[in-house]
């Protein structure tokens, strides 16, 4: 593994897991702008400075160099600042209102790190039932200063509040097989009118979170949906990870072993579960189901993940050619179905056929419907 790299992913252990960095990687010749280059393609830039603060006075770099790093940090700081009053104010809103909802990843998982504002926010995701979906949609439309067009299929919509981002979720979409939606929002159905919920306290209020039982196959599909399609980052593992270890105590392994065999996701499970520990020093007893015989396709995950950077900045995805109908729906299938798909075939062959039957599946369903 290239020096930076190790540099950069000791750095990002300590910042995340509060260990000391190894001090041999910082001896001499530190590449100090390919590190920061590789923490803000990853959303990752606090969590380094974190890491910095760990190293004995001698090696941490100067002002010029980690001025960019703080500068970074300190935005960071500001927007989790701003985003948990947002939070707060809206999840009063929709209790206020009797609309049931709870919040997904974000903020939420922000709260399982050390410093919970070195987690660089995006928007307020809010995950609800299609019913409640519809009700949360007239409360806040018209508080919103603009939205995106909405997905009426899976009950998507993007609104801004001036420079808070909210999404509204009224259905668990991966795109990755018709089954695996359909089985996952069963379990959201069934979570949701239990209403038995985690509270944790962000913004000066307490605020609903998905049960520890349906939370980590959500926070798990959604990080397999952005690796399959446009691209992840390390951020989303090391969301992951904190959260084995927040919960080690009272993840139903039984349970979860059954919840993974019917989602058809155990193996994937356990393959990125061994890449927390390889990678982010997650320790191996807080991974559910670990098993080591997996850790091999770490260094192909890595790659990828580096490459792509946070949802894929990375990546170059080409404009869609032609205006007509058919090249459209051409260009689609070859991207989003057959590339897409198929491209962690040399890693995870059997489940890169699978998720490209059932991307397969999909695009035929929306063919079907004129889509």
């Amino acid at each position: 593994m290239d020096i930076t790299v190790r540099a950069f992913l000791d750095l990002l252990k300590a910042g995340i897991r509060r260990i000391p960095p190894e001090e041999s990687l910082f001896d001499s010749g530190v590449d100090w702008d390919g590190i920061y280059r590789m923490a803000s393609s990853q959303a990752v830039v606090p969590w380094i400075v974190d890491g910095v603060e760990m190293l004995p006075e001698r090696l941490k770099p100067g002002i010029e160099i980690i001025e960019p790093f703080l500068a970074d940090t300190m935005t960071a700081e500001l927007n989790n600042a701003r985003m948990d009053r947002f939070a707060a104010g809206a999840f009063s809103k929709l209790e206020k209102s009797g609309i049931k909802a709870v919040m997904v990843k974000g903020q939420g998982l922000a709260s399982l790190y050390p410093d919970p504002s070195h987690r660089q926010s995006g928007d307020l995701d809010i995950l609800l039932l299609p019913e409640d979906y519809e009700k949360a949609k007239e409360l806040f439309l018209p508080l919103c200063t603009g939205s995106e067009p909405e997905n009426r299929e899976i009950f998507h919509l993007g609104m801004h509040f001036g420079p808070m981002e909210m999404e509204l979720h009224g259905t668990v979409s991966t795109l990755m097989s018709p089954s695996l939606d359909k089985s996952l929002n069963r379990m959201l159905r069934e979570m949701m009118e239990k209403g038995e919920f985690p509270v944790v306290t962000i913004g000066g209020r307490g605020i609903p979170v998905p049960s520890v039982r349906f939370n980590v196959l959500y926070i798990f599909t959604h990080f397999l949906h952005h690796y399959w399609s446009s691209g992840v980052g390390l951020r989303q593992i090391a969301d992951l990870s904190m959260f084995f270890s927040a919960h080690r105590e009272v993840i139903d392994l039984k349970q979860l072993e059954t919840d993974l065999d019917v989602l058809g996701l155990k193996r994937l499970f356990k393959a990125f579960g061994c890449f927390a520990v390889e990678m982010l020093c997650c320790p191996p007893e807080d991974v559910p189901l670990y098993d080591h015989r997996y850790s091999g396709r770490a260094g192909k995950i890595l790659s990828y993940i580096l490459e792509s950077g946070n949802f894929g900045q990375n990546m170059d995805r080409p404009e869609k050619q032609g205006k007509n109908y058919i090249s459209r729906k051409w260009h689609s299938f070859i991207q989003l179905v057959v590339k897409d798909r198929l491209k962690h075939f040399t890693t995870f062959p059997a489940d890169s056929l699978r998720i490209f039957a059932g991307a397969f599946s999909y695009g035929l369903k929306r063919l079907s419907k004129g889509k």
